[in-house]
């Protein structure tokens, strides 16, 4: 496929359709595909993409160890937050039980003798 930008072709092949993103309600598509541009080595690229393919908005290309770091990104961000979750959602040092515990303790202490 060939593009005309200002007296300059601009080819791509699409290698890989990989996956859609999101949909917007004009049928063009926001997705994810291994693309070779203007003949060099292919890229993952995001953008959207109009329903024939033709059209396309100005997105973005990352190599393979681009594409890499950004998962081990993903990967990093998600344990980090499963690890907060889990640190906030932890049953707290002092619980119900324990300071009804220690109250029923100093009422009964209060009560004995000394």
């Amino acid at each position: 496929m060939a593009l005309y930008d200002d007296d300059r072709d601009i080819t791509f092949e699409i290698i890989e359709e990989i996956g859609i993103i999101s949909t917007m309600d004009t049928g063009w598509a926001k997705e994810i595909n291994l693309v070779r541009w203007n003949g060099g080595v292919a890229k993952y690229d995001i953008r959207e993409w109009d329903p024939s393919h033709t059209r396309m908005s100005r997105g973005i290309t990352l190599k393979e160890e681009e594409m890499r770091r950004i998962l081990d990104l993903m990967r990093k961000r998600r344990s980090n937050v499963r690890s907060r979750r889990r640190t906030e959602d932890a049953e707290p040092a002092v619980t119900v039980e324990a300071v009804s515990e220690a109250l029923d303790s100093d009422e009964a202490a209060a009560g004995a003798p000394a």
